[in-house]
């Protein structure tokens, strides 16, 4: 009876070890390409006390320059909103709201999870640290643009709504954006300006950043291909921050209340 009992415990614990990299393997990370669950988050996300959101989150098919033209953003004429963060494929509008008497900042921390709460939309997946500053007792509306999740499934439009889930959990996800660090990917890191400094164009450029880093991403989630020396190679060829311009977390692992962030011009 003991060795049976000792036979089920190991085959047990052999069979939920097995699941658990099943679930968390390139090709199979549940929730993202077509491995079917619910998306998984290691840690929640909060806005900052007296930030709220001002109704949903929306998806925007606001376009991008057309190819072969500089990289930058074309803005609705009518709304003129900034665009922060880095993907090409999923792109969402939020507004937000400082009901505080001082300025703050809210910090989207790398990892985050953009889930679509309604419609057959992707997924998206926050691949750097992006940060918005508000003005005291003011709303701020944005666009965010993620990489998506689900190879094959329609970018959101303007009926797409989403929730913003929590930092993925996914250690194959997470030997991507370990890769990245602090490197240059967000739009507002490349076109921005920060403080007195300037973005730069050095290294590659965001339609190339983009380009690459979604195909890297579709490879984990979808086509069960790790990351590659080559894949390496170019995430090492963009450019890091500088100290300066990089927040640091206190000792209770907390973003400062306010933070400068990278202007982007809008026309």
């Amino acid at each position: 009876m003991k060795r049976i009992l000792f036979g089920l415990v190991i085959f047990s614990v052999f069979s939920l070890t097995a699941c658990e990299k099943k679930l968390d393997s390139p090709g199979e990370i549940q929730g993202m390409g077509d491995t079917p669950g619910d998306l998984q988050v290691k840690e929640s996300f909060k806005l900052p006390q007296g930030i709220h959101l001002i109704g949903e989150i929306k998806g925007s098919d606001a376009p991008y320059a057309k190819a072969g033209e500089k990289q930058q953003v074309i803005y609705d004429a009518k709304s003129s909103y900034p665009c922060y963060g880095s993907g090409r494929a999923v792109r969402l509008q939020l507004t937000m709201l400082n009901t505080g008497n001082y300025p703050r900042t809210v910090f989207f921390p790398k990892g985050l999870l953009w889930k679509c709460k309604y419609g057959s939309f992707q997924h998206g997946l926050q691949a750097q640290t992006t940060w918005v500053c508000l003005q005291p007792n003011s709303s701020r509306t944005i666009f965010i643009d993620l990489y998506c999740l689900n190879l094959g499934i329609p970018g959101p439009d303007q009926t797409a709504n989403y929730s913003i889930l929590g930092v993925t959990n996914s250690k194959v996800l997470w030997n991507l954006l370990d890769l990245i660090g602090w490197r240059k990917v967000n739009y507002e890191m490349l076109y921005g300006t920060f403080k007195a400094g300037k973005g730069t164009e050095d290294g590659p450029s965001y339609e190339e950043i983009t380009e690459k880093l979604q195909a890297i991403v579709h490879n984990l989630t979808n086509n069960g291909i790790d990351i590659t020396a080559e894949d390496k190679a170019f995430i090492e060829s963009i450019p890091e921050l500088a100290v300066s311009e990089i927040p640091q977390l206190d000792i209770n692992l907390q973003y400062p209340e306010y933070f400068n962030e990278f202007v982007v011009p809008v026309k």
